[in-house]
């Protein structure tokens, strides 16, 4: 249940193998030995001699699955990623980066292939820190693991300065922009229910939560491209991508990267560029300031709100009567809706088909305008804010329990 914190982890695998090994050792220490020894009852009819063969039998299984769990544990615990990658072996994989392993038509800077079994997108960035750093941080980050943050698996610096990230290929995944305005159908969309959208947004939000208070770093690359969905039906999950992204690319001000020896040693010589998403922008980015965990709660409330009522941050729609286009904000008009009467269940997506609870629409989205403030200091922890998305995913799933449609009762329509 997404209301529950999922199992996180920050730790390395040896740390895990080691102590999963002498429990093993202890369990077949401890084994009872039989062989060669008479039974203490002197039985030595052929039932007993077929016990005593079942038990040699049991305890040469039992020592060959012992062995295949630690095997297996090995394989699993104690992968070859992450760690730092060559450049020649990020080349070698994706084809000298050929067109046929882009991950998009027409994009340039991300690809799919495989890393020593393991299947990976790979997106380049330009690096702002110095390389030597990113080993240290990728030591750190590479390490942290959520259910809800597609996996970083390794880095690679290019001789022309450029970094590139390997991540989980999440199989069958689709980012939630596409899920929420299909280019095809815009009528339709696959999140048709108001419990599978506050679930997306559990996850989006532990995620989040989890790359601020465990990761210790800032996300700086949210949005609703870079949220993605997998699984069908009633079982679709978010994961949020381009974990680690900013902090190993230098994007980061010292005071936000875990890294204090790098802040020991940066001078500030290098220019830094935020990078950043039109309508997920804090104003404070917008302004030149520094990406923080304030900027990454703001991107948070623009996608609660999109996730609500299913449209674009911002929007230009041509007005025949001025004959120019006008910039719509979303946050804009959820204020308005919030502030008028009935003007909450207008703004909903209508593919909703008015199958939601109001006022927890309008609760969720009262939520995300506090994640919005323009005043960083006014905007809520991420901490705060994973909380009161995860109550509400819960009664959202007690609200379609309580109206689900009963699929246990036959109706029969031949006459009397």
């Amino acid at each position: 249940m997404v209301g529950v914190r999922r199992h996180q982890m920050c730790k390395t695998k040896s740390a895990t193998a080691t102590a999963a090994a002498p429990s093993m050792a202890r369990s077949s220490a401890t084994t009872p030995t039989t062989h060669g020894r008479r039974s203490p009852r002197g039985n030595t009819n052929g039932t007993h001699r077929t016990s005593y063969s079942t038990s040699s039998a049991a305890l040469s299984t039992s020592s060959s699955s012992a062995a295949s769990s630690l095997e297996a544990l090995k394989k699993d615990s104690l992968p070859d990623l992450p760690l730092l990658l060559t450049f020649a072996e990020l080349a070698a994989a994706t084809k000298n980066f050929s067109p046929a392993h882009r991950l998009a038509p027409g994009s340039s800077n991300s690809f799919r292939c495989a890393l020593r079994g393991h299947p990976a997108a790979v997106f380049r960035r330009a690096l702002r820190r110095d390389p030597a750093e990113v080993s240290a941080r990728l030591a750190v980050l590479g390490h942290c693991h959520h259910a809800a943050i597609a996996r970083l698996y390794g880095a690679a610096a290019s001789p022309d300065g450029a970094l590139f990230l390997a991540y989980e290929l999440v199989p069958g995944a689709a980012p939630l922009s596409a899920l929420l305005r299909g280019a095809n159908n815009p009528s339709f969309t696959p999140l048709a229910s108001w419990h599978s959208r506050l679930r997306l947004a559990a996850d989006a939000c532990d995620a989040l939560s989890y790359v601020h208070l465990q990761a210790g770093t800032v996300h700086n690359r949210l949005s609703s491209s870079s949220v993605l969905v997998c699984g069908q039906g009633p079982l679709l999950r978010a994961k949020l991508a381009h974990f680690g992204s900013a902090d190993l690319a230098g994007e980061l001000p010292d005071d936000e990267s875990g890294d204090k020896e790098a802040r020991q040693r940066r001078t500030g010589s290098r220019g830094r560029r935020i990078e950043g998403t039109r309508g997920y922008m804090a104003p404070e980015l917008t302004a030149g300031g520094s990406p923080t965990r304030r900027s990454d709660v703001f991107a948070l409330g623009v996608l609660l709100l999109e996730l609500v009522s299913g449209q674009e941050p911002v929007r230009y729609e041509f007005n025949k009567a001025t004959g120019e286009y006008e910039r719509t904000s979303l946050i804009e008009s959820a204020s308005a809706a919030c502030g008028g009467e009935g003007g909450m269940r207008r703004w909903v997506d209508r593919r909703l088909k008015d199958s939601f609870p109001v006022e927890a629409a309008e609760a969720l989205t009262m939520l995300a305008l506090q994640c919005v403030a323009k005043d960083p200091p006014a905007r809520p922890e991420m901490s705060w804010v994973a909380a009161k998305v995860s109550k509400l995913f819960l009664e959202a799933q007690d609200w379609a329990d309580k109206f689900r449609i009963p699929t246990d009762i036959s109706i029969s329509m031949a006459p009397r």
